[in-house]
């Protein structure tokens, strides 16, 4: 048996184990075997044993080949093809694929701190199927059994609401029957439905009332997808019902603008249990290595000129709040514009609004720069787009369609997501480009957060927002995992001035570091 090994090989196995966090004499029956024909020596017959079940137990791995960092492993194929018994027959509310060992943990974490808490995780790194994974274990323990509990799962959109009622079905194999889905014009009846997959909007004007009129005093779990997006006045209306377990789920749990993370978001569902950053996941090899180019622009005279004007008018009022309210003195940017919030809850100061605002019409000016748009063009004249697959994100509808127009001009196949279209040409636009109909997506907000487009190889932020959070959420659109990826790129277009600091927050520092590279492409000329 082990003839058909060399030392590396099982190395390779032994790591891959321990990503899955499978039991530990099978990591060291590989780990010692691994070594002991590295040095040419012969496995002794009493590791052969747990040798045997170690690859075995690997084999058993739903998808075990296809998760490999390495594109097409042989090393991982052979161990299937020799030892794997076929899939196991798929039972109603078991998931059938094998944690990762973060996940493990994370369940762990969750368990310990009674069934409440966010798990911060990277994009891309199986959120969702923790979250199944913990819905299996409920429904099948003891204690529920005989009924008993009901699942209430927020979605801050209609496309992950139907990307959870998928994952349910097909996953976790819950009959359809036992889900309602429940937004605008789609509202499942509600009696005995074990699990009910909510839209925020939705969610936070009924989940109350069906709180009370159908479960009848089940105990309820609440997932909330996206979290962070819970935090405001509206939306922590979802929070004034009764839960007996509770998880949230983000890449990016705090919020940058007010305390709903700390006021609302935490007290409600639990503190930060587990936290899963994008070093850890290279690491494991759940995503994919990434290159990191930042193409640096100038503005135009004029937008600068307008840029500066309002700077000056929010550097003036900025003087006024800051003698106004002196809390205000000593506070860091986070901290200052989070209690700009709370003042305005209290007082409804209208110059707090007019400061708001003018920090919008700031942020205008660099969303529709001509320059970056300029940039564009000249990233697809020289960097040779024509065969991968690219997801290009903007802030705005309108720059949005002059670049899906400037693109298909130039006899690109290209195709366009927004809110500003159809149901059914967002449905279309995402079906071209998942079949290779069209290789370039141009999208703004809308795939922002939890959409699931694992076949994008090259990701372009031509407009970003001062939200941290946005950028990370963007880079993570393209950071999956598929066969013959090995590194993913990352474009993103700044002005030099006014945007250089969004890459001295943490967590780009953070991304920054590590990608396999960071490049600069200076458009500024003199």
């Amino acid at each position: 048996m082990t003839e058909e090994w060399e030392g590396w090989h099982l190395h390779h196995l032994a790591r891959r184990a321990k990503i899955f966090g499978i039991e530990k004499p099978l990591i060291d029956a590989l780990e010692k075997a691994g070594w002991l024909l590295t040095k040419d020596e012969p496995v002794p017959n009493s590791l052969k044993v747990p040798l045997e079940k170690a690859l075995g137990r690997l084999s058993s791995i739903k998808d075990f080949e296809k998760t490999c960092e390495a594109p097409n492993c042989a090393i991982c194929r052979r161990v299937v093809e020799r030892y794997s018994k076929g899939d196991a027959p798929s039972k109603p509310w078991e998931l059938n694929i094998e944690l990762y060992k973060w996940q493990k943990e994370a369940k762990k974490r969750w368990w310990e701190n009674n069934g409440r808490g966010i798990v911060k995780v990277v994009t891309g790194a199986g959120k969702t199927i923790l979250a199944l994974s913990l819905i299996s274990d409920l429904y099948k323990s003891e204690a529920y059994k005989s009924g008993g509990l009901r699942t209430a799962i927020i979605a801050p959109t209609t496309v992950l609401l139907d990307q959870w009622l998928v994952a349910l079905m097909d996953k976790l194999n819950v009959p359809r029957e036992e889900i309602a889905v429940f937004y605008g014009k789609e509202k499942d009846p509600m009696q005995n439905r074990k699990i009910i997959i909510y839209v925020i909007n939705s969610a936070r004007k009924h989940l109350i009332g069906h709180n009370s009129t159908y479960f009848h005093g089940d105990d309820v779990f609440l997932i909330a997808d996206e979290c962070h997006r819970y935090g405001s006045k509206e939306n922590s209306k979802i929070f004034d019902a009764p839960y007996s377990y509770t998880l949230g789920l983000s890449a990016t749990p705090e919020r940058f603008g007010d305390m709903g993370f700390e006021k609302k978001i935490a007290p409600n569902l639990g503190e930060i249990i587990f936290s899963y950053t994008y070093s850890d996941a290279l690491k494991d090899g759940i995503i994919p290595p990434y290159k990191m180019t930042r193409v640096k622009v100038r503005l135009t005279k004029e937008e600068l000129r307008q840029y500066n004007e309002i700077s000056e008018k929010i550097s003036k009022l900025s003087r006024v709040l800051l003698s106004k309210y002196p809390t205000l003195k000593d506070c860091n940017q986070s901290e200052f514009y989070k209690k700009l919030g709370m003042l305005y809850e209290e007082t409804q100061d209208a110059s707090i609004i007019k400061y708001t605002s003018l920090l919008n019409q700031r942020k205008g000016i660099i969303h529709l720069s001509r320059s970056k748009l300029n940039a564009l063009k000249w990233l697809i004249e020289n960097e040779y787009w024509k065969d991968e697959k690219i997801l290009l994100f903007h802030e705005r509808i309108e720059v949005a369609d002059e670049i899906f127009n400037f693109l298909r001009e130039k006899g690109f196949r290209v195709g366009i997501y927004h809110t500003g279209l159809s149901l059914d040409e967002r449905i279309k636009s995402i079906a071209d480009y998942r079949k290779g109909v069209t290789n370039i997506l141009v999208s703004c907000r809308a795939l922002d957060e939890g959409f699931d487009v694992p076949e994008s190889e090259v990701g372009v932020i031509v407009a970003g927002t001062s939200s941290v959070r946005q950028w990370i959420q963007r880079m993570g659109r393209i950071l999956r995992r598929t066969p013959d990826k090995e590194y993913s790129r990352i474009y993103v277009v700044f002005a030099d001035v006014v945007e250089k600091d969004v890459f001295r927050e943490t967590e780009l520092r953070e991304f920054e570091n590590e990608a396999l590279s960071v490049e600069l492409i200076n458009l500024v000329y003199n």
